[in-house]
């Protein structure tokens, strides 16, 4: 739904390189726990979504199956925080770590039911995809192909189009506090943890981002 190809390119190369980064930590991180490792999964296949979503012929996907499974990754992230072990971090602390995940997944079935309305209006209206309802066309060399035109829906995109910017400039921010090297003792091996944590905070902070981006673009 961009139309502007130097950013539509550079989202594009963001979200594949995430993508990379979540499926190799979802399969190859064999220390980490069943629900990390999941998380990184899903947090792949976020990022897949929304490469497609930047490209004109991501409006071709089936939306339905989108929104449920977004829809169910964002419950997960909740009721994992709630219901399974998390060691000795307490519970309120673990919930509070997952739920700007859910407002991620969330937000992403939310553009998905979006898209899908307006695609759903037009076709009942006997409109072709260029006199949508639900959207406007941009005009030439404008950012994005497609807008909404209703009021709510561009509020809600504006709305969630800041509130991942903070989460962006939250997560990135903390990835590099956590990455910034410290004196360490002899034999300490916690510093290849914090790198790890410093590179997930990073991807969780650029796939906010490009989210934010991508929101943007529809208002």
């Amino acid at each position: 739904m961009i139309a502007a190809n130097g950013l539509r390119w550079i989202l594009s190369l963001l979200f594949c390189a995430l993508a990379v980064y979540g499926l190799w930590r979802a399969f190859m991180a064999r220390t980490h726990s069943w629900t990390a490792r999941l998380a990184h999964g899903l947090h792949a296949v976020m990022a897949l979504a929304m490469f497609a979503m930047a490209w004109s012929w991501g409006m071709d996907l089936p939306a339905t199956p989108q929104v449920i499974f977004f829809s169910a990754a964002a419950a997960w992230f909740v009721v994992a925080a709630l219901a399974l072990p998390s060691g000795p971090e307490p519970r309120g602390r673990a919930l509070a770590g997952a739920l700007p995940h859910a407002l991620m997944t969330g937000a992403m079935a939310w553009m998905a039911a979006v898209m899908a309305s307006g695609m759903s209006m037009g076709a009942a209206g006997g409109g072709q995809a260029h006199d949508m309802p639900g959207m406007d066309m941009s005009a030439p060399g404008a950012l994005a192909t497609m807008t909404l035109s209703g009021t709510g829906d561009r509020w809600g995109a504006g709305l969630l189009a800041l509130l991942m910017l903070a989460l962006a400039l939250g997560w990135l921010a903390k990835g590099f506090d956590t990455g910034r090297p410290v004196p360490r003792a002899a034999g300490d091996g916690s510093s290849g943890g914090a790198v790890r944590a410093a590179w997930d905070l990073g991807c969780h902070g650029l796939m906010a981002l490009g989210m934010a981006v991508m929101f943007a673009v529809m208002v």
